[in-house]
């Protein structure tokens, strides 16, 4: 009788383990909505970003438009450098850490475990967005630069020249950085994690918090139950 019981126990175990499996697999989302939300939030960078950039640099002096541009030229490059990263990694490193406990390790085995999105977010939106609109950023120092005394030819010159050198500053940037994230993946992934460590800890606080709460308040209830039995009693 106890073996009969048993397998039924077994059965029972290993039929939950396959509804779960085919709950997980029927969760998952299918190939085009990550291309088509990633294609929506391109819109929605790229609009706000050419609004902040437009504001910024209308009546803005040279030195406040070159800052805006450099500042994107900057991004570019940094989000380049975090994509080549996490295509780079792997999870076993990452994985020790946080067996350790190291912070900012379990964020970065999300970053590994998602690097085909991570990398699609950063490189292929913010890097490229963000290269847009340094390109763009451009015509506002062209503006300043360029007189109504000027000719055609010193405009044409002037737009190639100023095209060109934000081009120049922004491949070399990422032709610098990639080596770099290529040789150091796993201290630039960590060292994104740690940074992205800061708002998950702030929440587990939180949630810490609330449960401190609940539980000072059920002792205190339990105490003035226990006062109140203790006198009925006597």
């Amino acid at each position: 009788m106890k073996n009969n019981e048993e397998t039924k126990q077994e059965e029972k175990g290993d039929s939950n383990k396959v509804k779960k499996k085919v709950k997980t697999q029927t969760k998952e989302q299918p190939w085009y909505i990550w291309p088509i939300k990633i294609f929506f939030l391109a819109l929605a960078l790229s609009l706000s970003f050419s609004i902040l950039s437009e504001l910024a640099m209308s009546s803005a002096g040279i030195v406040i438009s070159i800052i805006v541009v450099l500042v994107f030229i900057s991004i570019s490059v940094i989000t380049d450098m975090i994509g080549v990263a996490v295509a780079s990694c792997t999870e076993e490193p990452f994985k020790a850490m946080a067996s350790r406990k190291v912070r900012g390790a379990k964020e970065a085995l999300f970053l590994v475990k998602n690097a085909d999105r991570v990398a699609s977010l950063c490189a292929d939106v913010l890097g490229d967005v963000c290269g847009i609109l340094a390109g763009a950023g451009g015509s506002s120092i062209l503006y300043h630069i360029v007189t109504d005394a000027s000719t055609d030819a010193f405009e044409i010159v002037m737009a190639s020249v100023v095209s060109a050198v934000i081009a120049g500053l922004t491949i070399f940037g990422k032709a610098i950085f990639k080596r770099y994230s290529m040789e150091n993946c796993n201290k630039v992934i960590l060292t994104l994690g740690k940074c992205l460590s800061i708002f998950t800890r702030n929440k587990k606080d939180k949630k810490k918090g609330k449960q401190t709460k609940k539980t000072e308040v059920k002792d205190e209830k339990e105490k003035v139950e226990n006062n109140v039995n203790s006198e009925e009693k006597n």
